[in-house]
């Protein structure tokens, strides 16, 4: 059976980007987890309380990862940047090894540069942790054209 994870990396926890993440999955048996519950240390700069071991351990159970974040400042938001220039550090990063990822992002314009921004950086994650890539869409904040490409299997 397919375990679904939806990293919500929005610090708006019930927000578009949570709303458009639970349109593409409703129907499907998932879990959640909201990004902005959790301490995550910027590179280099670990802390006690960092709970980023914490995060590794619900993706481990999961096959698939539905990533979402809102478009801040023409790239993802610093939750999802913060989270992925961590995945560098650690060994328990090789959680995320053969899983398939669909990565979305939302915001009011999004330019062609950011889509292709976005579309990069979720190519560079899945190459470089050895992810199956299986869909990247950057939308306007009410997501129609997100929740119309991607079809998480």
């Amino acid at each position: 059976m397919n375990k679904i994870l939806f990293m919500n990396c929005s610090p708006n926890k019930n927000g578009n980007t949570y709303r458009i993440g639970e349109k593409i999955l409703e129907g499907k048996e998932h879990n959640i987890l909201q990004m902005a519950d959790y301490k995550i240390s910027q590179y280099g700069q670990v802390y006690e309380d960092d709970q980023i071991g914490e995060v590794f351990k619900e993706i481990e159970k999961a096959d698939t990862l539905l990533i979402g974040a809102p478009v801040y400042w023409y790239t993802v938001s610093g939750i999802l940047k913060t989270f992925i220039d961590r995945l560098y550090m650690l060994p328990e990063a090789e959680v995320l090894k053969g899983k398939k990822l669909y990565l979305f992002a939302q915001g009011s314009a999004p330019d062609e540069a950011t889509k292709k921004s976005v579309t990069f950086l979720a190519g560079r994650v899945a190459t470089l942790m050895e992810m199956e890539l299986k869909g990247v869409v950057t939308d306007t904040s009410d997501g129609n054209e997100i929740i119309e490409k991607i079809r998480v299997v």
